[in-house]
């Protein structure tokens, strides 16, 4: 089943805007706990996850049935699911999407990148939010600084051609060590993602401390002989720059500054099923009763959802909610 406004390539929303990437949330699970997302604090055992089943029947629904062309792993903590090259495997075959990525915290991602790329991972985002090991564990509650930086490097070993590095612009930390990033990444390829912070339920208090403006950051790539990238930014909603002769490019994600509502292209399941049509958005569809009935069930549901959507552009300023902060809703 495709709806009658997905055309092969997507769902299209009341906005126009046409739906074609899903962000998948495999595991709440994570073994960090990132100041800036997880309130609850770190968690590692199973909990009422999706199956590899139930993951394959949401990709069926969404790559063979939506015409969704992206799909994009999340947590939690992906790479805690042992079951994870599977999935990609299924993603990539049984559910038929083009494109399968992955957003891991790196610390795990050394020992089993070889097997995720070749499993059909063609797309991998590392975040890291400093180049200091201490201020590291300060910010994510664990000494993996090393780890990390492993993983990064073993990724481009693996043969991916481009690596994402995700740096949440944190203004005590990632502020001040733009240039040290920029020096960092200088000759390799990696596309070096400043992304500002969002303002998540339980963490006001952090958010008026650290959030900041990517603005300055913008002027400073301009003066430093950085051009804005030809077609360089997939559809996503990072402004990515780069300069002649260096393989580094460096993007900024702005939802807070420049909203980017208007051409969001992405639906999100949560980790236990949750479809959200709206990261900031403050009601869900749970998709997990209809599983049983197979993915044309899910698609219709999803489909319905869509179509029905009577809100408009929803602003960026109120916060994400949920106790369990990103790792519940996915990423």
């Amino acid at each position: 089943m495709e709806g009658p406004d997905s055309g092969g390539g997507g769902l299209r929303d009341p906005q126009g805007r046409v739906l074609g990437y899903l962000r998948l949330g495999v595991t709440d699970r994570c073994d960090l706990r990132c100041a800036y997302c997880n309130v609850e604090g770190a968690r590692r055992e199973a909990t009422d996850e999706l199956s590899l089943g139930d993951l394959a029947t949401i990709g069926v629904a969404f790559g063979r049935r939506l015409g969704f062309r992206k799909v994009r792993l999340t947590g939690g903590e992906p790479l805690l699911r042992a079951d994870l090259p599977e999935v990609v495997r299924r993603m990539c075959g049984e559910a038929g999407f083009a494109r399968v990525a992955l957003t891991t915290n790196g610390r795990l991602l050394a020992r089993c990148v070889r097997d995720l790329v070749a499993a059909g991972v063609d797309r991998i985002n590392v975040s890291l939010d400093t180049l200091c090991a201490g201020s590291f564990q300060e910010i994510r509650g664990a000494d993996a600084f090393a780890d990390v930086t492993a993983g990064i490097d073993a990724a481009l070993d693996a043969g991916l051609p481009r690596v994402k590095v995700n740096v949440v612009l944190l203004r005590s930390h990632g502020f001040r060590e733009f240039e040290s990033f920029l020096s960092w990444g200088a000759g390799r390829p990696l596309d070096v993602r400043f992304i500002e912070l969002m303002p998540i339920d339980g963490l006001a208090d952090f958010h008026r401390r650290e959030a900041v403006s990517s603005a300055p950051l913008v002027e400073r790539v301009r003066e430093l002989g950085f051009v804005p990238a030809a077609g360089a930014g997939d559809g996503g909603p990072a402004a990515i720059w780069e300069r002649p002769g260096d393989p580094m490019r460096v993007g900024f994600v702005a939802p807070i500054t420049r909203p980017f509502c208007d051409r969001c292209n992405r639906l999100r399941v949560t980790p236990r099923g949750a479809l959200k049509l709206c990261l900031f958005g403050r009601g869900h569809v749970d998709l997990r009763p209809l599983l049983p009935a197979g993915p044309g069930a899910v698609a219709e549901a999803v489909h319905r959802a869509v179509a029905l959507r009577e809100e408009g552009l929803r602003p960026v300023g109120g916060s994400i909610e949920g106790a369990t902060g990103m790792r519940g809703i996915g990423g």
